[in-house]
């Protein structure tokens, strides 16, 4: 049985990419949150399901241990375990999503709900902050946007920032500097 959280899932947006505003503003804001809503809908139908194949697979016939070092159940156990705390994360996230209200001001400085277009290294990269821990890349356009929760480090760094501000982020790799070119 192929594993459904392998499985590639369809993007809702690769048919049109008109599914996404071309303008940057408020409509672009609402269309993220909602690729969002039906980007963790799809994964949590999909946690779920591999969390009940492993309960299955933990209380299941096959799983009555042959000897004492057949450790199959146990093993099912722990992986059922960790795919439901996946679901209730997933679940909690989910209801955020669902009453996170975008405001329609513009905004001047970076914080949630921000679209802040950075440029390191000679590439230019667009962050789309929310306060909640999240981190996913969307297709737009001819690019992508990166949607990061003002926890995480690159969140973190762009809290309060303003166009022309230079900002430091600790990576995994090192630091790196951000240019900031716009925010709104």
């Amino acid at each position: 049985m192929a594993d459904p959280l392998l499985t590639p899932k369809p993007d809702p947006l690769s048919e049109s990419q008109t599914t996404l505003p071309a303008t940057s503003g408020l409509a672009l804001k609402r269309a993220l949150v909602q690729w969002l809503t039906v980007t963790i809908e799809q994964r949590l139908a999909a946690i779920h399901a591999a969390a009940a194949d492993a309960y299955d697979g933990a209380t299941g016939d096959e799983a009555r241990a042959e000897d004492k070092y057949d450790t199959r159940a146990l093993e099912q156990s722990y992986l059922c375990a960790g795919q439901n705390a996946r679901v209730v994360q997933l679940r909690e996230l989910l209801t955020t999503l669902h009453f996170l209200e975008v405001p329609d001001t513009a905004l001047r400085r970076g914080g949630p709900f921000a679209l802040v277009e950075a440029m390191s290294q000679g590439r230019t990269t667009t962050y789309f902050l929310l306060p909640l821990a999240i981190g996913e890349r969307v297709a737009w356009q001819d690019s992508y946007i990166d949607v990061v929760g003002i926890a995480t480090p690159v969140g973190r760094a762009l809290v309060g920032c303003m166009a022309d501000d230079v900002v430091a982020v600790q990576i995994a790799n090192g630091r790196r500097q951000l240019e900031i070119a716009s925010v709104c």
